[in-house]
């Protein structure tokens, strides 16, 4: 008998995830991303033993309990109430989003999803062009290389000195983030951000000719949403945007690989 799995979410990759497991598991896919009654009622009637969250938090209109059923949550960004679920109930937790293999090959979606916006908004051919790229984790990565194969001028720019040289024995040029804002006169550059924390100030954009911020929100601007320069655009979520199968058959492979392990722990009994 097929285990049941409902998936909550609205997010068009989470279509292609639900048809993917549909084979393996009796599936529900749910399409909300608010926790109220109505949602918690059906979930209890369906008795999933597993529970998908969406990427981004749910918003909770009454308190968050996952159904007796529930024995694996898969769980994207957390708030209070998940955590606080989490610890109250004993149940396998798995965050998906903490899997390095969907990590980095999200991060090539990432990185080719860039071209296609920045083909469609700037209407350029990113061949010569000066990309900063501030921030050298994955999607830092993957986008440094993609960018330099077609023919681009890569800047990485951090404050870590391992990851500057370790980019610059890579073959692209490097400054420090303190330093690379002195160095902008003729704002002829793009800045990509993909530092997931609040470091520039909303004038500094300006010495930029456009700045794209990769990172989850609320992105790189120091100051308030009121003064969002025009040359800032909030680029989230580009797998989704322009590869919504590719990135959903992503996250069934990391819940499916995630299932295979713990059904093997239970078979041989380092669950127990």
């Amino acid at each position: 008998m097929k285990k049941k799995c409902v998936i909550i979410g609205t997010d068009l990759r989470l279509s292609y995830f639900h048809t993917a497991i549909s084979n393996e598991l009796n599936t529900k896919l749910v399409a909300t991303m608010t926790w109220d009654d109505e949602l918690k009622n059906a979930i209890d009637q369906f008795e999933p033993h597993i529970v998908f969250l969406p990427i981004q938090p749910l918003k909770m209109e009454c308190p968050f309990i996952l159904p007796a059923s529930c024995e694996v949550l898969f769980v994207g960004k957390k708030n209070k109430e998940i955590e606080q679920e989490i610890e109250r109930k004993d149940i396998e937790v798995f965050s998906y989003l903490e899997d390095e293999q969907y990590i980095w090959d999200n991060a090539n979606l990432t990185a080719e999803g860039f071209t296609n916006y920045f083909y469609t908004h700037e209407k350029q051919a990113i061949y010569n062009k000066q990309f900063i790229i501030t921030g050298y984790g994955r999607v830092g990565k993957r986008l440094a290389h993609a960018l330099h194969h077609l023919g681009a001028k890569v800047v990485i720019s951090v404050r870590s000195e391992h990851q500057l040289f370790e980019a610059k024995s890579y073959g692209y040029d490097i400054e420090t983030l303190d330093n690379v804002l002195e160095k902008q006169k003729n704002k002829s550059a793009y800045l990509i951000n993909t530092i997931p924390s609040k470091w520039l100030e909303n004038t500094q954009a300006s010495l930029f000719k456009q700045v794209f911020d990769l990172a989850s929100n609320p992105g790189c601007l120091l100051d308030t949403e009121e003064n969002i320069p025009p040359n800032y655009a909030l680029a989230t979520s580009l797998p989704g945007m322009y590869f919504p199968q590719d990135a959903g058959l992503l996250i069934a492979q990391s819940v499916q690989n995630h299932l295979a392990f713990l059904k093997g722990e239970k078979s041989s009994g380092k669950g127990s």
